[in-house]
């Protein structure tokens, strides 16, 4: 229910939050419909389901709780699968992946949606092993099990899964003809598309509006319009709401955005919300495409629902509008925090909004955490307003140790207690073990100077990813031009790399290259050979590479021609030149130029690869330091989670819109139940800034009982902590 928990003597209310209370009670209403449909895990139901006579070789029953096995078994119609943090999620898709295929559902007709390769091909994966160790010992003799394996493999590899992103690129190549587009287009990624923008704005020449306001960044204008389209808010109205600094630049902004989707259009390039929303814009006007699809994907799942946007809503709607087909949607209300990337937590609470007849089912038994951790996490649940009803709850024997709360007078002696409860415990744990969860990624700065002091050994997520440090984006230029010689952005990256050659030089080059049919012919003229000796090598190097057999062959082309400039332009470039390895490495799994582009746009490597050719010993066994977003899916034994000081989390900026502050408090749900035995919550006296000075304790700990947490350290009256008083402070 909707309701107010804050003392607003210690903490001030959302200012918005009268102004959003009707949304707020359409989506209680839409939850309520939907909760009226809960199913029962009846035993006479999965029994049928069940039934000898259909024989099926895997034990469900066995290897699944009731609730698992009802999601698992539910196969025909729409449902949603409210799936609690650490309630195996991942194991109920891959037996309902089994399961369809058991009960003879053509693999192709299956569509699996998620937010990363590596969970798709987990759960397919998954399905395989249990497909074949199902198998009896007669059919496991070794002339056998070649015959039931095989087509247990090829089963497999027939489900159509992936990416949002990868399955929509697949779909925009496969059916170019019938929807008009020219299949050979390049996606741009995120830098790619900044770098266009202020291209197009240099290029343009806009007229000045005003020199008391600077115009905003490639990166903010990036940002701009990627969420005006995922989230449907026209540019104006977010500029105004979010914006207002640059409020004065509307019209140009505006302008500068359409000049942008022609531009694309003009070169065959497609960003990455261009991917889904040409889709959904053919879906919406081709019948013939709509019915193809409607016709071929019969069973969809979709994982992480929470975690939609939008047009990934949208998608999936057109595809699943016949009753015949069947839709499971598996997520959790508690976990939406990609907000800012433009996930709708909407689309998850509508759900039986948009579907009058579908089913809810719910999984909350936790596999995870300790039963005193997860009364913890029960607690923070109910603070959350708007939610499907859920409790987690364990069957563990041990009830473990309730989360510990420590106020240090400072960041630097936070840092010591972290550190020193990670020596207290190493004894138990390995250091892989142990992760410290922050809000934003500063905030571990003092974390990773303590750690080094006292050698402990760590690894941060996050930072630059491989696919965007300059060097990699330098090489899959060359390698774009080749696939893709429309391709603008990669030409004036490359060509810009060339001493005598600026961005006039660039666009005329790329110019005459366009006009010329795309031949390379036209770095060889005199009015452009003679600005840089470059040019003519680069000639050569293109050329050759056109007639390599192999992707690795192509790249080796390429860094031999790159290699030198890099050594003019970084003084590191040893140190970068180890990537290479591993791009070249990543190479040898793709027969394509295409094939190796769009992997590596649409699902790109996170780490900084030249550790991955490195012997495996104790290389592994490092504190994980992370930021709350990047911990989602992951678990840990041990779980720090600090700076909870409110301003810091929740953000500052989160504090006077109530969506955005329902967003910070399910973070914090998310990082505490990443921790499976011991849960440690951590702030200093105070955090201080140009944003300001802070110095309450997060609410989010405050506004729970003090019976929920132990508390070792005793600061600002903290001894006051047996009051009966939810605000402690």
């Amino acid at each position: 229910m909707i309701s107010t928990i804050f003392n607003t003597q210690h903490y001030n209310y959302p200012q918005n939050f009268v102004e959003i209370k009707p949304k707020l009670q359409q989506l209680e209403q839409a939850i309520k419909k939907l909760e009226a449909n809960l199913m029962d895990a009846n035993e006479a139901v999965l029994n049928q389901r069940l039934h000898p006579n259909l024989g099926l070789r895997v034990d469900y029953a066995s290897e699944l709780n009731p609730n698992q096995l009802l999601a698992a078994t539910t196969i025909e119609g729409k449902a949603l699968v409210i799936a609690g943090a650490g309630s195996g999620k991942t194991k109920t898709l891959t037996y309902r992946t089994s399961y369809l295929l058991e009960n003879g559902v053509p693999p192709k007709q299956i569509l699996l949606l998620t937010f990363t390769r590596k969970a798709a091909n987990e759960i397919k994966s998954r399905a395989k092993t249990l497909l074949t160790e199902s198998l009896s010992d007669d059919e496991l003799s070794e002339d056998v099990l070649s015959i039931h394996t095989a087509p247990t493999s090829k089963a497999l590899n027939d489900i159509t899964s992936g990416t949002f992103h990868s399955f929509c690129n697949r779909l925009l190549r496969q059916y170019s003809g019938l929807l008009g587009i020219n299949p050979r287009f390049t996606i741009l990624d995120t830098g790619d598309s900044e770098d266009a923008i202020d291209l197009i704005y240099k290029e343009k020449k806009y007229p000045a509006q005003t020199k008391k306001q600077a115009f905003p960044r490639k990166k903010t204008l990036q940002n701009i319009f990627s969420t005006s389209r995922n989230r449907r808010i026209p540019i104006r109205n977010l500029i105004e709401d979010n914006y207002p600094d640059i409020a004065i630049h509307i019209s140009i902004i505006e302008q500068l955005a359409v000049d942008f989707h022609e531009y694309k259009r003009a070169n065959h390039l497609y960003d990455f919300d261009d991917i889904i929303s040409q889709v959904v814009r053919h879906l919406k006007t081709n019948d013939k495409f709509r019915q193809l699809l409607q016709e071929h994907y019969r069973y969809i799942m979709v994982d992480e629902y929470q975690d939609t946007n939008i047009p990934q809503k949208q998608l999936i709607d057109l595809i699943c509008a016949p009753a015949s087909v069947s839709l499971m949607v598996v997520g959790d209300d508690n976990q939406s925090i990609y907000g800012f990337r433009g996930a709708n937590y909407e689309n998850i609470l509508l759900f039986g909004e948009t579907y009058p007849e579908a089913s809810l089912i719910k999984l909350e038994q936790n596999y995870r955490s300790t039963p005193a951790i997860l009364s913890y996490i029960n607690a923070l649940s109910a603070q959350i307003t708007l939610g499907y009803q859920k409790q987690l709850y364990s069957d563990a024997a041990i009830t473990g140790d309730k989360p510990i709360f420590n106020r240090a007078s400072d960041e630097t002696k936070e840092a010591k207690y972290i550190a020193d409860k990670i020596v207290e415990h190493k004894a138990d744990y390995d250091y892989n073990d142990f992760a410290v969860l922050c809000r934003t990624s500063f905030q571990s700065n003092y974390v990773q100077l303590e750690f080094m002091e006292r050698h402990i050994p760590f690894i941060v997520v996050g930072g630059i990813k491989f696919i965007e440090r300059r060097h990699i984006k330098d090489v899959l230029a060359f390698i774009k031009i080749l696939y893709n010689p429309n391709d603008t952005i990669a030409w004036h990256r490359i060509l810009t790399l060339f001493k005598g050659v600026g961005a006039v030089t660039a666009t005329r080059l790329t110019q005459a290259i366009n006009a010329d049919n795309n031949s390379f012919d036209s770095l060889l003229l005199p009015k452009f050979a003679k600005k840089s000796p470059q040019l003519e090598p680069l000639y050569a190097t293109l050329t050759k590479a056109q007639q390599a057999d192999s992707v690795t062959s192509v790249i080796e082309l390429i860094l031999d021609f790159y290699i030198p400039t890099l050594k003019t332009i970084e003084e590191n470039w040893r140190e970068r030149s180890e990537d290479f390895r591993v791009l070249k490495n990543l190479a040898t799994e793709y027969s394509s130029l295409d094939d190796f582009l769009e992997n590596l746009a649409l699902d790109p490597p996170n780490d900084s690869v030249a550790a991955m050719d490195k012997p495996e010993e104790d290389d592994n066994d490092k504190v994980t330091i992370s930021t709350i977003h990047s911990a989602k899916g992951l678990e840990w034994p041990v779980v720090f989670v600090n700076s909870l000081v409110d301003g810091m989390t929740p953000h500052y900026r989160s504090l006077d819109d109530f969506e955005e502050l329902e967003e910070e408090r399910k973070l914090f749900y998310v990082a505490c139940s990443r921790a499976k035995n011991k849960l440690y919550l951590t702030a200093p006296d105070y955090f201080a800034s140009y944003s300001g000075y802070f110095d309450k304790p997060s609410r989010f700990i405050a506004e729970l009982s003090a019976d929920e947490v132990e508390v070792k350290s005793s600061l600002r009256g903290l001894a006051a902590l047996a009051s009966d008083d939810p605000v402690w402070w």
